[in-house]
């Protein structure tokens, strides 16, 4: 029963608001212009001016909702994921300073990494 009161995505709610606030501008403006503006022969220019600046203003308005519906289904759906890609596990890497720091027999060397040659004691720093 109470359907409307749902949450609703950010991009809906501003386009619904857009487009409803654009419309309604459009409306009034355009009774002003045919109930005050139109049976005047010669209406003030800032009225003329006024009014036809709501018209396009509501029209702009309406537009720009119209279109920031479509923009932010365009960019729900860029935002989800279609798969995710598995990296393959990388072997560590023994590097100089580790090996130092815990030296280990050259016969229990990684597989595919060079022996290291273990490291005099006076050249440590």
């Amino acid at each position: 029963m109470f359907d409307f009161l749902r949450t609703q995505s950010k991009s809906a709610a501003g386009a619904i608001l857009y487009v409803t606030v654009g419309t309604l501008a459009m409306i009034w403006a355009g009774l002003w212009y045919f109930y005050f503006i139109s049976p005047n022969p010669n209406p003030p220019a800032w009225q003329s001016f006024t009014c036809l600046g709501i018209i396009l203003s509501g029209f702009a308005v309406a537009t720009i909702g119209l279109l920031f519906g479509l923009i932010g289904r365009g960019a729900k759906a860029a935002d989800t994921t279609v798969g995710v890609t598995a990296q393959a596990p990388v072997a560590p890497v023994a590097t100089a300073r580790t090996a130092v720091a815990n030296p280990a027999p050259v016969d229990t060397a990684p597989v595919g990494a060079a022996p290291i040659a273990p490291v005099p004691a006076g050249m440590v720093q």
